[in-house]
């Protein structure tokens, strides 16, 4: 069901209704009011609405209408998108954990009241300086924002907003063709795929006289060889970390395990039919079975439809890799070529381009 916030009114009249999230992005609320009913009226830019989600109430604001003939359309953004219009000051941090950059953010924003809440349990530690943008830009905005750089999945939750290690779970679920998994969908593309980086970073000079340091190096993927052409990037370093050659170098490994863009982006969507057998969130991993296909594996769902009125979820989506397995994926990886174990190899690219 949706919801006024205010005074908890049901609009029961509400159709075409759809909640889509997608990993780390959108977060959307839409659906369509007839105007014979004259709560449209109060279906204005700006109206908190609370509407129920694949993991319970969420709460959204309207941020554009669309008048029709005979009805009006709504779109409403997760509340957590106010985070757009919050700015910071400054945070400064350096090689602290996930929870630290956290409450730093917290602490920034230059409003002195706000409803937000921050955590994170991601105990890998960087450096972060940013000042003077807004909090969602902090937060998510390229390789050098927070999630940038210490991954993880964003879980939005009305006004809790966790940057977690997983933000799902493994779950007993199981999606199978002609059961409860009616279309499917998978798509694959080479476009973001980078196997070979030239990293350079400037050292500004730190005294008067002194010329500024450039150090560069090219990193080659461990997965470099699994594909028939060598694709080639680009990138600017910035991390204060990085201060010789040798860092720089470091930086470049850890960049293929952190980023995963030496990995095919693959994405597969199925459209569901009925309830899954065990209840599902984002980021929750689950079974996948289609014999056409010849698919039976373990996915990470990245993406959801969910119509509120009926509560019923309408597709799930699985997009690449996650960036939370990347470690674990990229230390096979290794592990596989310095051993030059051709059996260890062989499945873990079978696992890749899944």
């Amino acid at each position: 069901m949706i919801y006024l916030k205010e005074g908890n009114v049901p609009l029961n009249l509400a159709f075409d209704d759809d909640i889509i999230q997608e990993a780390n992005s959108t977060y959307q609320l839409s659906f369509k009011f007839p105007v014979i009913d004259n709560k449209w009226e109060l279906l204005k830019k700006e109206t908190f609405l609370l509407a129920d989600d694949l993991h319970g109430e969420q709460e959204f604001i309207i941020i554009e209408t669309k008048k029709k003939h005979g009805y009006i359309q709504i779109y409403a953004n997760q509340v957590a998108t106010l985070l757009n219009y919050y700015s910071i000051d400054t945070i400064s941090v350096s090689r602290v954990a996930g929870q630290t950059v956290m409450s730093n953010l917290a602490g920034s924003i230059k409003r002195t009241n706000h409803p937000f809440s921050f955590f994170s349990d991601i105990m890998d530690r960087h450096t972060f300086n940013m000042s003077d943008v807004s909090v969602m830009d902090a937060l998510t905005k390229d390789k050098h924002s927070i999630v940038g750089q210490w991954g993880g999945d964003l879980v939005r939750d009305k006004y809790q907003i966790k940057l977690l290690k997983n933000g799902g779970s493994e779950n007993e679920s199981l999606f199978m063709y002609k059961k409860n998994l009616s279309g499917y969908e998978e798509s694959g593309s080479l476009k973001s795929l980078r196997t070979r980086i030239h990293f350079k970073k400037v050292v500004k000079a730190t005294s008067e006289g002194e010329e500024d340091k450039v150090f560069a190096v090219t990193v080659d993927s461990p997965l470099i060889n699994q594909y028939s052409q060598i694709y080639e990037g680009n990138v600017e370093v910035n991390d204060q970390d990085v201060t010789d050659q040798e860092s720089l170098a470091e930086y470049g490994r850890q960049y293929f395990s952190r980023t995963l863009c030496d990995v095919v982006e693959d994405s597969i969507t199925l459209d569901v039919k009925g309830q899954s057998d065990v209840p599902v969130k984002i980021f929750d991993v689950v079974s996948v079975y289609h014999e056409r296909f010849s698919m039976d594996m373990r996915l990470k769902i990245s993406k959801y439809h969910f119509a509120p009125m009926t509560k019923r979820l309408k597709s799930i989506g699985f997009g690449k890799v996650n960036q939370s397995f990347g470690g674990a994926i990229n230390n096979a990886i290794n592990s596989a070529v310095n051993n030059l174990n051709d059996k260890i190899l062989d499945n873990i690219e079978l696992k890749l381009q899944a």
